[in-house]
C-alpha cells in the first residue's frame, strides 16, 4: 500500500510512498521541517492515477486505512486543558469501550495530541466509500471530536518531525507519561526527537467491528463544487459542520430561518435538515421545528451568537452586520405573538409574584429577559439570587424543586466552596454551623436539588459568557456581579462600562432565548443616602435601559430587615416585599404591598 506525502507543507502533495518507506523520510528529512502523510491508504489504482494526473484531488477511488486517528486540537485553549481532554477522551476508549492499551498509541503534535487506534479494532475494508464509513463510524462513537481528519484526501504530520511554528516535534508518549507529567513536561520532552522511544506492536481482535456504520450517506461532499463563500458564508459552515449534540435544535432554527427568508419551500428545507441531521434527531422533531420556523418567521442575524461563531471576513454582509430583517409584515407579527402566547414556559420561568407570594402580582420573567437586581453592600444581593435559582418560597419558607431551572451561576466575587455551603444552607434551612458538621449527610440528602445549578468563578468576557452558554446551554444565567466583567479596553468609565455590559447580556438574553440575571452595586450617591429608586445602579441610566426587570434590595449588613422593590416591569405590575434574613441564608418574608398596575393607574387618574 502507498500513503501520499507532503513535504515542508501540507500544500506539497502528490508523492506516493511505500509504507516501508516512511521511516526514512522521517530520518533523513523530519529534523529540519514537518511530514504529513495521508490518513487512508492507497493501491496501484491511485499510484496509476498519481502518475497521470499529478494529484489525488480528484480521486474516488478505493482506500484502505491502518490507522485510525483521534485528533484532540488546542485551539484557543489552555495546554492543561487540552492535556485533559486527551486524559477524559483516553478514559472514555478504555472504559466505556474496553479498549486495550495495546490496540492505541499516544502523540504529543506540538500543541495538541493524537491517538492513533489500530484498524484491527474495526476491521474497515478497502473500499471507495471508506472515508464517509470511518467519519460516520466515529460521529457515533465520540462527542466533540474533529471530524475533519477523517475526510477523503486529510492528512497528519508524522511522529518525529518538526511543527516549525512551535520548534517542537511531534513525539510519541507512554499512557504512563500522559497520566503522570504535566503539560510543561510534555512540551519540554517535544523539543528533541524520541527516535529511540519503545514502540509497542499495535494488535486488536476487532472488539469495536460492531460499531461500524455501514449505511453510506445518498448525497456526498464531493469537493468539486465552488461554493459561494461570499454570501451568508455562516450557513453553509454550520450545515457543514453536522449535528453536534447539545446544540442541535438551535442550528435546525438557523438553517430553517435562512431557507425561509431565501424563499425556499419549506419541503425542501425539510429535506435538507433531514439529510444534515445523519440520522440523530427524529424526523417528526425536525419537521415540527422547521414548520415553527416557517410559520413564526423566526430571523437571525450576524449578530447571533451562534452565526457569528461563524462569522467569515469574505462574507458579503461581514463588515456591515447587516444580515438582519428589521421590518416585519403585520401576519409577521400576528404569527410571533401567537407562538409567544400559545408557548408552553414551564421550567424556563421565574415567577416573581408566585416566589414572593403575590399570586395576583403579573410579575414573571421570560426567557429572552435581563433582570437587574441591585442593592447597597449588606443588603444580601447574592443570598436573593441565589434564593431566586435554588427554588426559595419566600411566603412559605420552603424550596419548591419546580421552580428550579437549568443555571449558570457566575460568581466573580464568592469562592466556590463558599457558593456551595450557602447553597446547602439555603436548600436545608440550616445553619452554617450545622452544614459545617454535617455537610456530607446533607450533599447526599439534597444532591437532586443542588444538580440544576453549575457555578463558574473565574472572571469572563462577555464573549466567553456566550461560549459557556452555547456549550452548556442553560435556561438562566447569574452574573454575580457585573462590576467584574472584564470589558475591553476602549471602554472607558464606570457608565460606558456598565452600559456596555448591560446591552451586550440583554443582547445574550434575546438572541438565546434564555434568561440572564445580573447584579450590581448601587452608585455611592444612593449609598450614602439610602434611598433606593429606578436610578440607584451604577452607570444611572444604563442598567434601566437594558433591563426588563430591575429588583432593587436594601437593608444593612447589622441587621435582618431586608426589603425588595420591583422598580421595573415592562410588561406587568411592580410591587415591594418585606423580608428577614435567616441564619440559613433564606429572605423569609413578612409582608408585602401591591402597586396597582399601569392599567388601573390610569383609570385612576381618568376618574
Amino acid at each position: 500500500m502507498w500513503s501520499e506525502i507532503a513535504v515542508g507543507s501540507p500544500r506539497r502533495r502528490g508523492l506516493l510512498v511505500k509504507q516501508e518507506d516512511l521511516s526514512t523520510f522521517v530520518f533523513d528529512e523530519g529534523k529540519k521541517q514537518a511530514i504529513y502523510r495521508s490518513v487512508y491508504l492507497y493501491d496501484d489504482e491511485g499510484l496509476e492515477y498519481v502518475k497521470l494526473n499529478g494529484t489525488l484531488k480528484d480521486y474516488f477511488g478505493p482506500r484502505s486505512i491502518d490507522k485510525i486517528p483521534i485528533d484532540i486540537d488546542k485551539g484557543q485553549n489552555t495546554d492543561e486543558w487540552t492535556l485533559d481532554v486527551l486524559r477524559g477522551v483516553l478514559f472514555n476508549l478504555r472504559e466505556e469501550y474496553e479498549i486495550s492499551n495495546d490496540a492505541l498509541q499516544l502523540y504529543f503534535s506540538g500543541t495538541g495530541y493524537h491517538i492513533m487506534l489500530t484498524n484491527e479494532l474495526f476491521g474497515f475494508k478497502k473500499s471507495k466509500d471508506l472515508p464517509f464509513v470511518v467519519k460516520q463510524t466515529m460521529k457515533s462513537m465520540f462527542d466533540d471530536i474533529d471530524l475533519s481528519v477523517y475526510s477523503r484526501n486529510s492528512i497528519i504530520r508524522l511522529p518525529h518531525t518538526l511543527n516549525t511554528k512551535e520548534n517542537r516535534f511531534k513525539i510519541p508518549l507512554t499512557i504512563d507519561e500522559v497520566q503522570k507529567l504535566d503539560a510543561a513536561d510534555i512540551i519540554k520532552l517535544s523539543k528533541e526527537r524520541r527516535l529511540t522511544f519503545p514502540y509497542h506492536i499495535l494488535w486488536a481482535e476487532k472488539e469495536l467491528s460492531n460499531y461500524i456504520v455501514t449505511e453510506v450517506p445518498n448525497i456526498r461532499a464531493l469537493q468539486n463544487v465552488v461554493e459561494p463563500r461570499n454570501v451568508v458564508s455562516c450557513i453553509q459552515d454550520i450545515y457543514k459542520d453536522g449535528p453536534k449534540v447539545g446544540n442541535r435544535n438551535n442550528v435546525i432554527l438557523r438553517i430553517a430561518s435562512h431557507f425561509r427568508r431565501n424563499g425556499i419551500p419549506s419541503d425542501a428545507c425539510k429535506a435538507a435538515v433531514i439529510h444534515w441531521n445523519q440520522g440523530q434527531l427524529e424526523e417528526n422533531v425536525i419537521l415540527e421545528k422547521v414548520e415553527a420556523v416557517y410559520n413564526a418567521g423566526y430571523q437571525y442575524g450576524c449578530n447571533d451568537p451562534i452565526l457569528a461563531s461563524k462569522c467569515n471576513p469574505r462574507c458579503s454582509h461581514f463588515r456591515r452586520k447587516d444580515y438582519t430583517v428589521e421590518v416585519y409584515s403585520a401576519q409577521d407579527l400576528q404569527n410571533e405573538l401567537e407562538h409567544r402566547l400559545t408557548t408552553d414556559f414551564q421550567g424556563r420561568i421565574i415567577d416573581l409574584g408566585h416566589r414572593f407570594g403575590l399570586n395576583s402580582v403579573d410579575a414573571c420573567v421570560y426567557p429572552g429577559e435581563l433582570m437587574t437586581i441591585f442593592g447597597p453592600t449588606g443588603a444580601n444581593k447574592t443570598t436573593l439570587a441565589q434564593n431566586l435559582v435554588y427554588g426559595y418560597d419566600h411566603a412559605n419558607d420552603c424550596i419548591r424543586k419546580e421552580w428550579q431551572i437549568p443555571t449558570l451561576y457566575l460568581s466573580l466575587e464568592l469562592s466556590g466552596w463558599y457558593m456551595q455551603r450557602r447553597a446547602l444552607q439555603i436548600i436545608s434551612g440550616q445553619s452554617k454551623e450545622h452544614v459545617n458538621q454535617h455537610y456530607y449527610k446533607l450533599w447526599e440528602f439534597h444532591k437532586d436539588e443542588l444538580a440544576h445549578v453549575l457555578v463558574q468563578t473565574v472572571s469572563p468576557t462577555v464573549d466567553q459568557i456566550q461560549d459557556k452558554i452555547k456549550e452548556i446551554n442553560p435556561a438562566c444565567v447569574v452574573v454575580d456581579y457585573i462590576d467584574l466583567i472584564e470589558a475591553p479596553s476602549s471602554i472607558r468609565g464606570e457608565y460606558e462600562t456598565v452600559r456596555y455590559i448591560s446591552h451586550k447580556l440583554s443582547s445574550i438574553a434575546i438572541q438565546m432565548d434564555l434568561i440572564i440575571i445580573q447584579v450590581s452595586q448601587i452608585s455611592r450617591e444612593y449609598s450614602r443616602s439610602q434611598a433606593l429608586d429606578l436610578y440607584a445602579g451604577k452607570g444611572s441610566g444604563a442598567i434601566e435601559n437594558a433591563s426588563r426587570k430591575v429588583l432593587g434590595i436594601t437593608g444593612t449588613a447589622d441587621s435582618p430587615d431586608k426589603r425588595v422593590d420591583l422598580l421595573k416591569n415592562s410588561d406587568g405590575d411592580l410591587f415591594d416585599y418585606e423580608m428577614t434574613w435567616t441564619p440559613s441564608f433564606r429572605l423569609r418574608g413578612r409582608h408585602f404591598v401591591e402597586y396597582p398596575t399601569e392599567f388601573e393607574r390610569r383609570q385612576y387618574a381618568n376618574n
